[in-house]
């Protein structure tokens, strides 16, 4: 096939057969694209061309392009580029491959994150867009290597479904690997610290993105380079976007992290691989979880409501092995709230970090929440839970800890829970506001979870230790 690429097709022919040009994607909301003002006059090396995905055609950088198919929900008043920090990116690396083409493919589009744009479950217009212009990249480009992803994002997710961004995250990273078949890099980035960026939301999810080296190989965070430094980047002057200066720290970090990646992951005997909420199609997904070997066991806690019927798992298979049930409960409040927990032994490694999950249920839940929890090499006890209005002290096993999963349903809004981290708000009005948190106890200690505050609809709290 043959491709314009501002010089002649013959030129390119020549390149490509004798080095394998090189796909980097730039991934994320506004400040990946750049709302400091697309500079036509930077300098880019002299290899770098843009996939334009309106033309989907490989463009020179200097063109002031409009990164922005149709895309649901994405927003156009500022979705220019090329980003400065891509280009500074672009710059060391180039440098450090002088022979070798690269094509940046730019998949940003300002206000998006995973709540509606990013999901990797087939939902998300964003990812779809993505791999859909990165397969026709590569059938212009059949030599060509992915080298990296950098995602830029998280101002969205503050404050919508941020108990849920590291794990959205987490499948993303493992969807797009899967699909190319590769262990694909990323350099993640976080929002700025800014006066608007300063809420308890952000912080939520900054914490997120900074656990994710620990969970995904070949993974690093452009902050991780230099704190002090990322913190004190500049904005212009709205309180969320980086200027110029501030993108062109950015990209010297994304190179940095870049440079330094390493396959090795944290390997904690109990670990939380996946939790969500909402209302997902709960009979069969994919949870992306690296990190799971031959041996361990997987537990699977839910709490759930409804106005009838109970909301609890009936079956559950993970990785195509039946769960033992370990414990349900249900009691009505004002809405019916259910807990359960089961759990599974894997006695094969899994081939990739995509394990199936199908389950079936009593009835299908109006909302709720799951967390996975990964064990390895511990024992695990009898359920504690209580559902109702009121709180429940968990206890860790003797030098051991407990997974706990908390829940409520509410019409005030978001409620917080005692001794648990993360909150997510995932409706209000006649669907309620439910919010959920999951996290481990300390070891041999105790802890009292209790909500903010005695919600309208009820709440539920179940906990399982697990010894040492």
């Amino acid at each position: 096939m043959q491709i314009s690429v501002g010089s002649s097709v013959s030129n390119h022919r020549h390149v490509q057969a004798t080095v394998r040009p090189a796909v980097l994607l730039a991934m994320g909301q506004s400040n990946m694209v750049d709302r400091s003002g697309a500079d036509t006059t930077a300098v880019w090396p002299s290899q770098v061309q843009i996939f334009d995905p309106s033309s989907e055609a490989l463009v020179p950088p200097t063109k002031n392009l409009t990164w922005l198919p149709s895309v649901p929900g994405a927003t156009t008043d500022f979705d220019r580029g090329p980003g400065h920090a891509v280009r500074v990116f672009a710059t060391h690396w180039c440098q450090a491959h002088p022979d070798r083409p690269l094509y940046i493919l730019p998949v940003a589009r300002g206000g998006t994150g995973f709540k509606d744009e990013w999901y990797a479950d087939g939902t998300g217009p964003l990812y779809n867009e993505t791999t859909r212009l990165l397969d026709a990249l590569l059938a212009q480009a059949p030599k060509a290597e992915i080298i990296a992803g950098i995602m830029q994002n998280g101002e969205r997710d503050a404050g919508q479904k941020n108990a849920c961004y590291q794990w959205n995250a987490v499948e993303l990273i493992a969807q797009l690997r899967e699909r190319y078949g590769v262990e694909l890099p990323f350099v993640w980035g976080e929002p700025g610290n800014f006066s608007g960026t300063s809420s308890s939301d952000f912080d939520r999810v900054r914490a997120q993105i900074r656990a994710l080296p620990d969970c995904v190989p070949a993974l690093s965070t452009a902050r991780a380079q230099d704190g002090a430094q990322y913190d004190s980047l500049t904005d212009i002057g709205d309180g969320m976007h980086f200027d110029r200066a501030g993108q062109e720290a950015l990209g010297q970090m994304y190179f940095e992290a870049f440079s330094k990646l390493s396959g090795a992951v944290s390997h904690p005997a109990v670990a939380l691989v996946w939790q969500s909420a909402g209302i997902p199609d709960w009979n069969s997904f994919d949870v992306a979880a690296y990190d799971i070997q031959s041996g361990d066991q997987l537990l699977f806690l839910t709490a759930a409501h409804r106005s009838s019927g109970n909301a609890y798992p009936d079956s559950v298979s993970l990785n195509g092995q039946t769960a033992q049930v370990l414990y349900r409960g249900v009691q009505e409040v004002t809405t019916r709230v259910a807990l359960s927990a089961s759990v599974v032994t894997i006695f094969e490694t899994p081939e990739t970090p995509l394990v199936s999950l199908q389950c079936s249920w009593e009835k299908q839940p109006l909302g709720g929440a799951i967390s996975i929890w990964r064990i390895r090499g511990r024992e695990i006890g009898l359920p504690q839970s209580d559902i109702g209005t009121g709180s429940l002290t968990l206890e860790g096993a003797s030098g051991g800890v407990a997974a706990a999963l908390a829940y409520g349903v509410d019409t005030a809004g978001e409620l917080g829970f005692s001794g648990m981290d993360y909150v997510s708000v995932e409706g209000a009005g006649n669907v309620y506001a439910t919010s959920f948190a999951a996290g481990l106890v300390a070891a041999g200690g105790a802890v009292t979870i209790t909500p903010q505050r005695i919600p309208s609809h009820g709440c539920g709290v179940i906990g399982v230790p697990i010894a040492s």
